[in-house]
């Protein structure tokens, strides 16, 4: 009697007589796991040719990805036979696409996708607006990311978008009747914790009202809200905990109404004046909770209205001039600093103009005392002038500072111009930093940065260590132009001033980004 040697197993169709084929043999969930590994729907398709076992598996894998370059036929064709009850995951990579070529697919997938959507165009020849791309509701849709490259997007009317927790919307140019704040606001969207919008083009005002929002970025939009010109960001959220502005253009009114808001930056925003009421407020701010501000553009407390902080800590006060006119005073950030009493972090950013005239006026002389901060960094763009004084000023009204930062700003054209002033420039006034005595009998450590040793650098940290008491830690970084050689003798210099009981810590480049430690001999 024969005896069996059990079931055969399968080969592949092309496979050599004693090749094996024991992939084939796996169930069908780990077959579609190894075609999810693959990260590429095309090539997911094409293990059908392998044998008759892999054919039509490819169409039950819930994630799709279509990397750059897929023709939208293809696209169309793979989701129509594609028949896995749910999509979780969909990345389609598109290149030099038209609106119509991505309305021809994506209504196919608006009631399977329970899951992420991410679109990105790459448009290699600009040449302007190509169509409106008419986004569906997807309710069962947890993340879209859109990258469009600037086609134009159109939100839907109606529907919800039920589950909807993030949306990224980066390189549109906002369309159609929908405002952006109806959809984005907790009727449309109950769920949502994160909005980014960048690079983007909106006709309308952004009016968000939102019960879920936890977090909201916006970078380089335009607000153009048609014949009525610039337009309003009204954010009004119970929930949101950080808001992020940068380069925001043409905005009419800036309105925040954030009880739980924790942190806000904004920078750079071109605010417009009400044309038909120019004594409208620019921005009125209430977060009463917040502890972390970062306010980059102007500032006028007449313009710009902030309510109470109380539990401010951390203050980014931006872009100080140093000198400059009547007007300049007038909006210069030192009125930011007279609101706020109780910082303990606070960052500054001292402005020199290359050109400073004799009639220009010294505005340090009105900042506030700020007793309270404990960690203050300043970043100093003196353009070749002489910076003592202003510094000075800083470190005399928050003498209880433990941690100085100290970080200066030198472009490439101030590297090849003259470096330094002439004798008679206004910058050297006021001289009392020179003379007059100040103790920081509390700071502890200090850090500088792209520091080249020049005479009036040396100047002032000489004062520095001759102020600064109690101090146990100085590092310098040099600047990326001072080379292991020159770093010699400005080390030798910075420790001939030194206390003895002060750790002096040098660093020097190597390369653009590389930095490593330097000990000068002896």
């Amino acid at each position: 009697m024969e005896q069996s040697d059990g079931p055969k197993r399968p080969k592949l169709a092309d496979a050599a007589d004693g090749d094996e084929d024991r992939l084939s043999v796996l169930p069908d969930d780990i077959l579609i796991h190894i075609l999810v590994k693959l990260r590429c729907t095309p090539m997911a398709a094409r293990t059908s040719v392998l044998c008759r076992r892999w054919r039509g598996l490819w169409k039950l894998v819930p994630e799709l990805n279509f990397p750059l370059g897929t023709e939208p036929h293809r696209i169309r064709s793979a989701l129509t036979a594609h028949e896995a009850p749910v999509i979780h995951f969909l990345v389609v990579d598109l290149q030099d696409a038209a609106a119509e070529s991505v309305a021809t697919w994506i209504p196919i997938i608006v009631p399977r996708l329970l899951g992420e959507l991410v679109i990105f165009n790459l448009r290699r020849d600009w040449d302007g607006e190509t169509g409106t791309v008419e986004l569906p509701c997807f309710q069962g849709a947890d993340w879209i990311s859109l990258d469009l490259d600037n086609l134009g997007l159109a939100l839907p009317p109606s529907g919800v978008f039920a589950r909807l927790t993030d949306l990224c919307l980066v390189a549109v140019r906002m369309r159609g009747p929908c405002r952006l704040g109806d959809v984005v606001s907790s009727p449309r969207c109950p769920s949502l914790r994160k909005l980014i919008l960048r690079d983007a083009q909106v006709r309308d005002d952004i009016v968000i009202h939102s019960e879920s929002l936890l977090q909201i970025g916006m970078d380089n939009v335009l607000l153009d809200n048609n014949a009525l010109g610039p337009g309003i960001l009204d954010i009004s959220s119970e929930s949101v905990l950080q808001i992020d502005l940068k380069n925001l253009i043409g905005v009419r009114k800036l309105l925040v109404m954030a009880p739980a808001l924790i942190s806000l930056k904004e920078k750079d925003t071109t605010y417009i004046a009400d044309p038909v009421d120019p004594s409208q407020p620019l921005a009125n701010i209430s977060a009463p909770r917040l502890t972390f501000l970062e306010w980059n553009a102007r500032y006028d407390r007449r313009s710009i209205q902030l309510g109470k902080m109380a539990h401010l800590q951390w203050l980014h006060a931006g872009q100080f001039l140093v000198y400059g006119s009547n007007e300049d005073f007038a909006h210069n950030r030192i009125r930011l600093l007279q609101r706020f009493e109780f910082i303990i972090c606070l960052d500054l950013a001292l402005n020199y103009r290359k050109d400073i005239s004799d009639h220009q006026r010294y505005l340090m002389e009105d900042m506030p005392g700020l007793p309270h901060v404990l960690f203050l960094s300043v970043k100093v763009a003196a353009n070749g002038h002489s910076f003592g004084a202003s510094l000075f000023h800083a470190l005399r009204v928050c003498t209880g500072v433990r941690k100085l930062t100290l970080a200066f700003d030198v472009s490439s054209r101030q590297l090849e111009a003259q470096t330094t002033c002439s004798l008679g420039c206004i910058c050297h006034q006021p001289p009392n930093w020179k003379t007059d005595e100040l103790l920081l009998s509390h700071l502890i450590i200090i850090e500088i940065s792209a520091w080249r040793g020049t005479e009036n650098e040396v100047a002032f940290v000489e004062r520095l260590l001759n102020w600064a008491t109690v101090l146990k830690e100085m590092t310098i970084t040099f600047h990326q132009s001072v080379t292991e050689s020159n770093a010699e003798d400005l080390c030798q210099t910075l420790l001939s001033f030194s206390r003895l009981e002060t750790c002096m810590k040098f660093y020097v480049h190597r390369g653009l980004y590389e930095k490593v430690p330097y000990f000068p001999e002896g």
